[in-house]
Order: structure tokens, then C-alpha cells, then sequence
């Protein structure tokens, strides 16, 4: 004889494993708490759990599931976002690491079309570590080698490997392995996590970095979620474990996770009113400049040598970080742009290929007259 009961709780546990698994597909985070609820509810088929703890903890969490389903509505959100013809995205995908993320190996085809226009259509050659390609200018020997650090400007956002910054300066380190480590969302706790566990490899080794990199480094942006989280400790810099939330920064949470909880309307809600006011705090423009100058000690310390690609946007910030850099004898390269030339620029903002020859010449002219 069928049993009845039994059918209709497989079928229940079978709706909660496949809420579940929407919710990750679509990264979205009511129906993770959707599927929660219902995960409770299934607390009240079995004797052992106690019926009060369960009536209350389903109740509040099901509070919290209602004002996140109506946030989510209020703001115009779609769980399914249709794509055509029209409206193609191709973003990168990423594997977890030590850093917190990289890009998967191989050629990855980075395509933006929006009304029938191309915004963007590049290509990206990941190595096996999962750092982006410099394809190689001549067949030179190569007895030096020379490290770039950063995010997106380093990377070569929207842009193909032969229009990169690292790929420009074999124009004048032509006889250098020039290295490419940097990624779209990194800022300077990434070096400083690669070179503490990696070692320095760089005979010269250069970081190109400016003040939005403050809040990636004091774990205030979504994309930080899961990389290497530094505090400062009786004024040394120490590492702590992981951009997350709260004691669970001890675990390198897979990025997957945080682009999920980063879409509760709640914690934006939260975050727009109290937590993005204080991103550029006293605080964390203090730890952004005990990592430089712990970068700049430990490549010193190889027998390296380090040098800082700052881009000055002429704020009071700017200011302030170069008047203590200076002060602690930081080699700074000065890659400031005119703001206003659109030649410099992509659509979005990034710096396009003349951007980066340009700024591949500066960094020359800096280092031509040192004994490297």
C-alpha cells in the first residue's frame, strides 16, 4: 500500500531543494529566504524540535521575508531578466581563490550590446593562475622581471591583451618578463595577501591604485565580499581573515554566496543609510596607507623594489595620502590623465588603450634615469 504521508513529504522536501536551487541560479536573495521558510516549516514534521522556538523563529523570519519581497517589488526588481538581441551582456566568470576570486582560465569573450550598438566586445587570455596574459612584443631574453599590481586599470577592462598597460611597456622593457596581476575589483589588499604568500618575484613590482581603491580595501564594496581583510592592531597592520560578515570573516565564503546576500534590499537599505556614508573615514584612508607602506617594507625587504602608480584626482583625500606617502619616502609615479580628455577614455570611464600607452610612456620616463 502507498503511503500517502510519505509522497506528500518527499514532494514537500523536493519544492525546498529546488527553491533552493533557483534561488542560486537566478542569485537572488527572497527567494533564498523564501526557501528558508519553508525549510522551517518543515521543522514542524518531526517531535524533537521544539514547537515554541520554531513558532517564533518562523514568525520573525517570515516578517523578514515580507519586507524584503515588498523592497524587492517597490524597486522595480525583476527575478528573471530576459536578454535579446538588443541587450547582451557577457560578463567574465570567476573561480574562488586565496584572494577571494580570479577569472577562470582560458579565453573569455567580454561582450556588452545594448539597442542593437556594441558598447563592448573583448577578449581576455587568462593563464592557468588565473591572471590575465601579456602576449609577448619580441623573442628577447628576458632577464628581469617586472610586476604589475591593481584593479580593472591594470586588468585592461574592455579592452583586448594587446591594449593593456603591461602589454604597452615592452615598448620600453623589452627585454623584461612583464607580469599582469591585475583584476577587475582588486585594490591593494590582493598585493599584499599574493606577496605575503607568494613571496616578491618582481624585480620591479608597481601598484596602480587612487582613492576609490579605499573602500575595496576596508571591505566596503559588494565585490570585496570574501578577499583578504587587514585591520590595524595597536597601529600594525595584521591580517583578519575575510571580507564578510561579522564572525564569520574567519571563512573564505565562495563569492557566489555574497553576490547573493549583497542583493538584499534590506542590507542596501542599510548600506545607503549608515554604512557608504563613512567610506572614505579617517579609519579607512589610515589602514589604506599602513598597507602601502607594509607592501613597500616587504618588497624593500627582498632586495625589490616597489614603486606607486598613483592617479591624482586633486581632492583634499588625494592630498592628504601623498603628503604621508612622501613623508615615508614612497616611490610615486604620478599617472594622472587630464580628467575632462574623452581620448583617454571607454564609454564607461576605464582607461582605453591610449590611456594606457600614454601612461606606459610615463612610467618609463620615471624609471629610464634609475640604475634598474
Amino acid at each position: 500500500m502507498i503511503d500517502t504521508k510519505l509522497i506528500k513529504k518527499a514532494i514537500f522536501f523536493l519544492t525546498i531543494i529546488f527553491l533552493f536551487y533557483i534561488s542560486f541560479v537566478f542569485k537572488n536573495f527572497q527567494l533564498l529566504l523564501i526557501s528558508i521558510c519553508f525549510l522551517f516549516l518543515s521543522g514542524f514534521l518531526f517531535k524533537i524540535i521544539n514547537k515554541n522556538f520554531l513558532t517564533l523563529a518562523f514568525s520573525i523570519l517570515l516578517g523578514i521575508t515580507f519586507i524584503e519581497v515588498f523592497l524587492f517589488f517597490k524597486n522595480n526588481n525583476k527575478i528573471i531578466i530576459t536578454k535579446n538581441n538588443s541587450n547582451i551582456v557577457k560578463n567574465i566568470k570567476y573561480e574562488k581563490s586565496f584572494l577571494g576570486y580570479k577569472p577562470i582560465s582560458g579565453i573569455q569573450n567580454h561582450k556588452i550590446i545594448s539597442n542593437n550598438s556594441t558598447i563592448l566586445d573583448a577578449y581576455y587570455t587568462i593563464s592557468d593562475e588565473g591572471f590575465r596574459l601579456t602576449p609577448q612584443k619580441n623573442n628577447l631574453r628576458k632577464e628581469k622581471v617586472f610586476n604589475f599590481f591593481g584593479g580593472s586599470f591594470v586588468f585592461g577592462w574592455g579592452l583586448n591583451d594587446n591594449e593593456t598597460l603591461p602589454y604597452f611597456s615592452q615598448t620600453y622593457f623589452d627585454e623584461w618578463k612583464i607580469n599582469n596581476y591585475g583584476v577587475s575589483g582588486y585594490g591593494i589588499h590582493q598585493m599584499l595577501a599574493q606577496i605575503e604568500k607568494e613571496g616578491v618575484n618582481g624585480d620591479i613590482n608597481i601598484l596602480i591604485t587612487h582613492v576609490p581603491h579605499i573602500p575595496r580595501a576596508t571591505c566596503k564594496r559588494d565585490y570585496s565580499f570574501g578577499t583578504p581583510k587587514y585591520i590595524l592592531k595597536k597601529g600594525k597592520i595584521v591580517r583578519s581573515g575575510f571580507c564578510n560578515y561579522g564572525y564569520l570573516n574567519f571563512l573564505p565564503i565562495p563569492r557566489i554566496i555574497g553576490s547573493i546576500i549583497n542583493r538584499s534590499q534590506i542590507k542596501i537599505l542599510f548600506d545607503n543609510i549608515l554604512y557608504r556614508k563613512n567610506d572614505m573615514d579617517e579609519n579607512g584612508i589610515e589602514l589604506y596607507l599602513a598597507m602601502i607602506k607594509k607592501i613597500n617594507h616587504i618588497i624593500n625587504n627582498n632586495d625589490k623594489k616597489f614603486f606607486l602608480g598613483y592617479i591624482n584626482n586633486q581632492s583634499e583625500i588625494d592630498k592628504f595620502i601623498l603628503k604621508d606617502l612622501n613623508k615615508n619616502n614612497i616611490n610615486i609615479i604620478d599617472l594622472s590623465l587630464v580628467e575632462s580628455d574623452k581620448t583617454y577614455k571607454l564609454t564607461d570611464g576605464h582607461p582605453n588603450k591610449e590611456a594606457n600607452k600614454k601612461r606606459a610612456e610615463i612610467i618609463w620616463d620615471y624609471l629610464k634615469n634609475t640604475s634598474l
